[in-house]
């Protein structure tokens, strides 16, 4: 609560002198928790005080990084509950939009890629399996967030590696959302696993997801990534 008030002077402050709108995202880091400042070095363990990772699955994100534990029912509860909390205090910061992270190979996303979830129970194997805990945990968001605010989930549209997520499946998880409430995505891609590598970083060079999901799905789109120019951006 003490950081819900800090939020709240933030926010405030951002409503006192503009009109523009501001959004909190909530996640949790799973895999790729306790781990230094990114100046320090970018994913590397801290030197000591480490804390037990958990994951979908117990994969490490590479060699360099703590093996986490794969979530159990009661670890499900446990986030779901926290995430449905740290939305409370969302609103009661009185942000006007939440976004649910699911991208990047953190907890939630490491459910959603085949790379990252080698369950063999009811949260892995097929795409809609894999999907039943993010889903469980923005509905149980989206229940206690007031309808009228508007909430986004943000998406590594491709893993950018073989056997991985694809542009199409990233089509199917936006659909599922959408249905389930969501009325924004975020689009992004890769950083799921080191090895995970785009062809090329040109410009604008994740918009094209965005399209995908914008034009099949018939849902607003956030695109990130490049864009340099005012002009890109109005493109």
């Amino acid at each position: 609560s003490a950081q819900a008030e800090a939020w709240k002077r933030i926010v405030d402050f951002v409503h006192a002198r503009s009109a523009a709108k501001i959004c909190l995202q909530l996640g949790h880091a799973g895999r790729k928790g306790s781990t230094k400042e990114p100046w320090l070095g970018q994913d590397v363990p801290l030197d000591s005080g480490n804390w037990e990772l958990i994951s979908a699955s117990a994969l490490a994100y590479s060699p360099k990084n703590q093996v986490p534990r794969a979530m159990t029912e009661a670890d499900m509860a446990e986030v779901e509950q926290a995430y449905v909390q740290a939305a409370r205090y969302a609103e009661q910061a009185g942000f006007d939009m939440l976004e649910v992270h699911m991208a990047h190979g953190y907890l939630l996303a490491s459910f959603l890629s085949p790379l990252t979830n080698v369950r063999t129970d009811g949260y892995g194997g097929s795409l809609e399996a894999r999907m039943r805990f993010p889903l469980r945990v923005f509905d149980a968001v989206r229940a206690v967030w007031p309808k009228a605010k508007p909430m986004s989930v943000r998406l590594s549209a491709t893993d950018w590696y073989p056997g991985g997520l694809t542009g199409e499946d990233s089509v199917s998880i936006a659909r599922v959302l959408k249905e389930h409430g969501c009325d924004l995505i975020d689009v992004s891609t890769g950083q799921t696993i080191p090895e995970g590598r785009p062809p090329f970083y040109g410009r604008m060079y994740q918009t094209p997801f965005a399209d995908q999901i914008r034009n099949d799905v018939g849902m607003p789109t956030m695109a990130v990534g490049n864009i340099t120019s005012a002009d890109q951006a109005n493109t």
